[in-house]
């Protein structure tokens, strides 16, 4: 294949090593050419500029900018550019923060070559690819439980340790409703009390 038909691939991670692995890993890789690299998320957007890309690869943990907060900037200017994340993180809340950014595959960095190739093709052709233990987080986010704006707005205050006469004073509603949309958060996360219902709520990144 032809130069002017390769895919072009962009690489970011604040480990040095890790672009520089992936550069040498994917150098050789038939259709497909390495366009640029970085260990500073922060001046992604400037390379871009002179490195035409077609596939952004980040890490998502980076102390500068989060891959989360980088794959938006990305889109936002190229919105036809495709996003891999490629973490030691899968879980379901960090999952979910960068499908809503916008990614088109999510691997795992002990990943194999094959594996990323495969995702490498499948996201180049317009498909998303999401590796086994991201499916699995996927699967937990689906089944999560879904609350509505008001319990959520009440569960942020409990959090703050209001009562539920000051959540109803705070919110302009009874403190009956209060109690009841209570009733109704506990009943939905199996908590039998507050401090239940706030370890579900940090675990599952709703505080």
């Amino acid at each position: 294949m032809s130069s002017s038909h390769k895919r072009r691939i962009f690489i970011v991670d604040d480990h040095f090593l890790i672009p520089q692995g992936l550069t040498a890993l994917l150098s050789d890789l038939d259709g497909f050419e390495i366009s640029g690299a970085s260990n500073n998320p922060n001046e992604v957007m400037a390379l871009l500029n002179r490195n035409p890309t077609d596939i952004l690869i980040t890490d998502i943990s980076m102390p500068q900018m989060s891959g989360i907060d980088l794959t938006r900037l990305v889109l936002e200017k190229y919105p036809k550019m495709r996003v891999l994340a490629l973490s030691m993180h899968c879980e379901p809340a960090t999952v979910k923060q960068m499908i809503d950014a916008g990614v088109s595959g999510y691997l795992m960095k002990d990943t194999t070559k094959e594996e990323m190739v495969s995702a490498l093709n499948a996201i180049a052709n317009g498909e998303q690819y999401f590796s086994a233990e991201v499916q699995m987080a996927i699967a937990r986010i689906n089944s999560m439980i879904r609350f509505t704006e008001r319990e959520t707005e009440i569960i942020k205050l409990i959090a703050k340790n209001y009562s539920s006469r000051e959540i109803a004073d705070k919110l302009a509603i009874s403190e009956r409703t209060v109690e009841t949309h209570r009733s109704n958060i506990l009943r939905k996360t199996s908590s039998t009390n507050t401090v239940g219902l706030l370890q579900y709520a940090y675990q599952n990144n709703i505080i």
